[in-house]
């Protein structure tokens, strides 16, 4: 364990979201590719400062996320009778 701090870090605020959103699978492979670049793997990007990371991080952000709000469908049930003889079904 990392030696602690006085509050947390953004690395462990991101660590607690990608577990909190993701299953572990997707989660060990996110926190392996962090691992390696933190390491000096490069994944085709260059070793020293590369914004084209962060510029295609936006854009498969774009391409994948699902940013249309799914609607919620309710099942009714028709209950026959009432007790208003008004009401008709």
């Amino acid at each position: 364990m990392v030696k602690k701090t006085d509050g947390t870090t953004e690395l462990t605020q991101a660590l607690v979201l990608l577990a909190q959103k993701f299953p572990k699978k997707d989660y060990n492979l996110i926190t392996s590719v962090m691992f390696a670049l933190k390491m000096g793997v490069n994944y085709g990007y260059k070793a020293e400062f590369d914004p084209a990371m962060m510029a295609d991080a936006k854009y498969i952000f774009k391409l994948h996320s699902n940013t249309q709000k799914t609607a919620k469908i309710f099942k009714l049930k028709l209950v026959k009778g009432s007790k208003d003889a008004n009401v008709k079904l």
